[in-house]
């Protein structure tokens, strides 16, 4: 990389500037009260938002070995879902396909009686999905003497693929000493929110480059709740909407990268389509409900924006950390329904309207307040060559990252006292390795992730009750350059 003069490195700055003040205007509103009412058995399919979202990073099994700190580095045709700048690094055609393997666990203690902690019902829930979370073929350009890429790409970003089941164990005991056990749910996942993006990375000299995705989010989920001897709920989900990265890379040297991310909030419409059987076993027929659609339901997306440096002592080292802010607090869903129960004698297919938007994705979590989160991410890449042509790469990486989550729990110190906000964030350890030869790389990483998160159930917050949540996440990628370099 060359070295930038001063009047231009002057320049590069003032631009990250004006792009960094821009991104962190925040729109202010009032928040709106929690709903009265979300502890309801057809509000699991809610539920399952809660962990599910792709849309603060990228994806790619390189830039997850590093944790996910990609921001600075992003070289590659994953480029366009971190940074799209970066998709200016290419020099001859590339595509990639990244797939994923999603296990999800969480442990939710809940208080039955707020007078006898000791009657307490945990339920683990679980799910299990693999998808194909994003594929892309990049055009490399040159202008003049300056490089730029466009490409087409799509990606899987918020996933419902897999089967999700979940049992609670019931604190009372049997003849034998052992715990109850009873089948709460299971949930069956089709499908998930994608997007198809337009992205394109460009040098406007040397030292800076610029990069912008336009991104339709298409298609949706099928997903069925049983709650074996009570109900049955079926629903459909079908998204559309519109939302833009933009990106920024200044080197100020050749050894070190400062990136910068921004992506548009937006609200997307989404067509619900909602059915719902109660177990009656004395009137078979009257615990049916017709399937019902509302196409006015809406999803509000936040602004998300981060920053990244990345550091190349070495040829074979790289040393790189991002910091991200989400707007989780100006998330929401709007104008959903529920189906009412069916009565034993007097069939109800009405509607329970929610007058006011739900928190997004925290939904019942945020009913205590939801708030915008930090994350901060750091990983290395060492890249050993093997053989005596060194043709062929071994990269090995890791990363650490601090993901805060979006819900808030308030403390009260005692009567009258002041109130204080709890903010939990996740604790995750990546790991990955590649290999290189010719323009063929393939990447493996691992993932894993944990934390707590606070319930907001009556009695929850004097017994401190958390939930307990574990990832485990598998990417894997390969990219195929071809074609001559331009």
């Amino acid at each position: 990389m060359v070295n930038a003069s001063p009047l231009k490195r002057f320049s590069a700055i003032s631009l990250l500037a004006a792009f960094f003040g821009l991104s962190a205007e925040r729109a202010v509103g009032q928040e709106p009260p929690p709903p009265p009412d979300l502890v309801r058995s057809n509000q699991d399919e809610l539920a399952s938002f809660y962990g599910r979202m792709n849309v603060v990073v990228g994806s790619g099994a390189r830039a997850f070995g590093m944790g996910g700190a990609f921001l600075a580095q992003a070289d590659d045709a994953t480029a366009a879902s971190w940074n799209p700048a970066g998709l200016s690094y290419l020099r001859r055609f590339e595509f990639s396909l990244v797939g994923v393997k999603n296990d999800f666990s969480q442990r939710i203690p809940r208080i039955n009686d707020a007078v006898v902690p000791t009657r307490f019902v945990t339920t683990r829930d679980e799910l299990n999905g693999s998808v194909v979370d994003f594929a892309g073929f990049a055009f490399p350009l040159r202008i003049k003497d300056r490089s730029g890429a466009i490409q087409v790409s799509y990606q899987r970003s918020f996933s419902f693929e897999g089967q999700r089941s979940a049992q609670a164990t019931v604190g009372k005991s049997q003849p034998d000493g052992s715990l109850l056990l009873d089948t709460e749910f299971t949930v069956d996942g089709d499908g998930g929110f994608d997007t198809v993006s337009l992205s394109s990375g460009f040098e406007v000299f040397a030292g800076l480059r610029v990069g912008f995705s336009a991104n339709k989010w298409i298609n949706g989920f099928k997903q069925t709740v049983d709650r074996p001897t009570r109900t049955t709920i079926d629903s459909e989900w079908k998204i559309e909407g519109n939302n833009f990265n933009f990106g920024a890379l200044y080197t100020p040297t050749s050894k070190v990268n400062v990136g910068a991310v921004l992506k548009t909030p937006f609200t997307a419409r989404v067509n619900l389509t909602k059915s719902r059987t109660d177990r009656v076993d004395e009137f078979p027929d009257r615990g049916r409900t017709d399937p019902t659609t509302r196409d006015n339901v809406q999803i509000r997306f936040p602004r998300v924006y981060g920053f990244g440096v990345s550091v190349r002592p070495t040829n074979t080292l790289t040393l790189s950390a991002d910091f991200t802010r989400t707007a989780w607090s100006q998330a929401t869903i709007t104008n959903f329904f529920s189906l009412a129960q069916n009565d034993v004698t007097t069939p109800k297919d009405g509607i329970d309207e929610y007058p006011f938007p739900l928190p997004f994705p925290a939904v019942e979590e945020g009913s205590n307040g939801q708030a915008d989160t930090n994350q901060i991410r750091v990983g290395t890449e060492w890249v050993l060559r093997l053989g005596e042509s060194g043709r062929v790469l071994l990269p090995l990486r890791a990363g650490i990252f601090r993901d805060g989550q979006p819900v808030v729990k308030r403390l009260r110190a005692g009567v009258d006292a002041a109130i204080f906000e709890y903010k939990p964030a996740f604790t995750g350890l990546t790991a990955g390795v590649g290999v290189t030869i010719g323009g063929v790389l393939v990447d493996v990483a691992f993932i894993r992730e944990y934390g707590k998160v606070p319930i907001s159930r009556a009695g929850a917050e004097i017994y401190d009750a958390n939930t307990s949540i574990k990832y485990n996440r598998v990417f894997a990628s390969m990219m195929v350059r071809f074609g001559q370099r331009r």
